[in-house]
């Protein structure tokens, strides 16, 4: 079984339009995404219409729920919270987009993995309990406090996104001594594929990156991940896509072409 998982779309409509094209050429049997259809880039409109006629199985992310006013970002912010502001009006005028962004789910489970935005330990059960603070980026200090959780958890596979950069975290040790250095990272450099073997006793956190930026590892490519039951196979891939139109209908933008995130994200690639 081919399982397909990508996310962080964030109003990048030519990004997403490739990463379907590979999901056409693979031809999954599942396909699950990853939350932040919306946000930074001042197009979530484009994108929302499009996942939403599309009807993939996808989880809440952290720019939707900002976007749909469920909670405030960091005060430090402030790109950030510019760009949800922007969104939050632009979805504002679509009838039932902020609805459909504040229904997504937080998770799916399936008896092997867990399908998430960021963490299933920074989750609880009530979205109205859910803060910004529930979306922490997985750094060493991140690892060290989950690290007790993540071993002590039934599933063998946490699929998410949210960090920006693909990697796959693999912890081969699932006793109660486990130590950060237990856990080995997998990253990818610039390659179109990159595929990790599994190890049948080691648990495995896989991060699918980011298919319409910012890229934050600098690699100006869509993002996005396969899991072959048959093969047991991860494989992590880099769709390169033209990004002449995007530049072009970001640079028409009076408002968010001055956002210096987007500018350093995207118009430096010009």
């Amino acid at each position: 079984m081919l399982i397909y998982f990508f996310g962080d779309i964030h109003g990048n409509e030519y990004a997403l339009d490739a990463c379907l094209r590979h999901v056409d050429k693979i031809a999954p049997d599942k396909i699950y995404c990853l939350g932040d259809i919306v946000g930074w880039l001042p197009f979530g409109d484009r994108t929302l219409s499009r996942m939403q006629s599309l009807g993939f199985d996808t989880v809440a992310g952290n720019h939707d729920l900002m976007v749909g006013g469920l909670f405030t970002d960091n005060p430090g912010q402030t790109d950030r919270m510019q760009a949800s502001a922007y969104n939050a009006a632009l979805l504002s005028t679509i009838p039932g987009s902020i609805d459909y962004l504040l229904n997504l789910p937080l998770s799916f489970e399936n008896e092997n993995y867990v399908v998430v935005h960021h963490s299933p330990f920074s989750l609880l059960s009530l979205k109205k309990q859910i803060s910004i603070s529930s979306f922490n980026y997985l750094d060493q200090e991140a690892l060290a406090g989950f690290l007790k959780d993540w071993t002590c958890y039934p599933k063998r596979f946490i699929f998410s996104g949210h960090d920006h950069t693909p990697a796959v975290y693999e912890l081969s040790c699932n006793s109660d001594y486990a130590l950060i250095s237990d856990i080995h990272i997998h990253k990818p450099t610039d390659e179109k594929e990159f595929t990790v073997s599994l190890n049948s006793t080691s648990k495995y956190w896989i991060k699918a990156g980011s298919v319409g930026g910012p890229y934050r590892d600098k690699v100006f490519a869509a993002n996005s991940v396969l899991y072959d039951t048959d093969k047991d196979g991860i494989t992590l891939f880099r769709i390169f896509y033209p990004k002449e139109k995007l530049l072009y209908d970001l640079s028409l933008n009076r408002y968010c072409k001055n956002i210096e995130t987007l500018k350093r994200s995207y118009l430096a690639f010009e």
